[in-house]
């Protein structure tokens, strides 16, 4: 599948360094580091998580500026007071448990502590804060109004590459014994539930997809954990099992895979490591069967 060289958050990215550097100029007598830093750091790949990460965000601005301000009326050297301030915002970053707000927190505390010497501290702590407010609002903004992230799109995207992984890792599992690929099945499998887990959260709040394609890639996501299981369990068998006929003809059907053998075994023939290699196959051929077959959605 071909990578874009630019993405659309990309883009956006730029799109609100462009808008933060025009209001800033607007709002301030200079341009404002801290409001330009903000919104490029609050440009997500999803829109709840964007709206979720820009209020965590603003609460740790809010935060890192009570700290930086608190921290210019006490009479101590600068570093040590940058120090103090950073130990301070992690330590109240993670109690409020939103840990990806402490490094817009911390860079404010620090800007805070710099600049405050030309003006009056509780001014400068004020502008700041809300400048990183403002940066903040303005990449929720961007990424809730400008093509906003289709997280469908990109499960389906991440089932199609799992699809094809699988099927290859699963011919070099059975016909050549090799496991290496199972680590990267292993990972497509995470990115999938990854994104899976981004739709789920969208689709609680924004409601704007398809609820039988939600249930449908739900079902499916069970079949690829099932693909992975079995896929390792496979690979653990001894090299000396043997296939079933009905299994063979079962995995050329799927995978168009020709095992070129005639010592195939019967149930009542079969050793015990038999019949858990033929057990186990047959469950990954049903759960390769289930993921290949795809099901077109029309919306309107």
């Amino acid at each position: 599948m071909k990578t874009r060289l630019i993405g659309m958050r990309t883009i956006k990215t730029a799109l609100v360094v462009v808008l933060a550097y025009i209001v800033s100029s607007f709002l301030n007598d200079e341009l404002s580091f801290s409001m330009i830093y903000a919104a490029v750091l609050c440009v997500e790949t999803s829109v709840v998580s964007s709206v979720k990460i820009g209020y965590n965000r603003a609460l740790g601005t809010v935060i890192g500026g009570v700290i930086g301000l608190t921290l210019t009326y006490v009479p101590i050297y600068g570093g040590i007071a940058m120090a103090l301030g950073v130990i301070v915002t992690i330590l109240f970053c993670n109690l409020l448990d939103i840990k990806k707000a402490t490094g817009i927190a911390i860079t404010l505390v620090i800007i805070i502590i710099i600049g405050s010497t030309d003006v009056a501290p509780a001014y400068y702590a004020m502008q700041r804060t809300f400048d990183t407010v403002v940066g903040i609002i303005i990449a929720t903004i961007v990424n809730l109004l400008i093509y906003p992230p289709d997280q469908m799109r990109r499960v389906k995207e991440g089932f199609s590459q799992y699809k094809e992984l699988a099927i290859q890792v699963v011919g070099d599992v059975i016909l050549y014994g090799m496991i290496d690929g199972l680590e990267a099945l292993g990972k497509s499998l995470d990115d999938v539930k990854d994104r899976f887990n981004a739709l789920n959260k969208e689709l609680s709040i924004l409601r704007k997809y398809d609820k039988e394609e939600y249930e449908y890639y739900q079902h499916l996501l069970e079949f690829a954990e099932k693909v992975f299981i079995y896929a390792e369990a496979i690979s653990l068998s001894e090299p000396t099992v043997r296939m079933t006929k009905d299994n063979h003809q079962r995995l050329f059907k799927v995978l168009s895979l020709e095992i070129l053998t005639e010592d195939f075994v019967t149930p009542q023939d079969s050793t015990r490591e038999d019949l858990i290699y033929n057990y186990n196959l047959a469950k990954l051929i049903a759960a390769l069967d289930k993921i290949q077959r795809t099901k077109v959605f029309v919306h309107e």
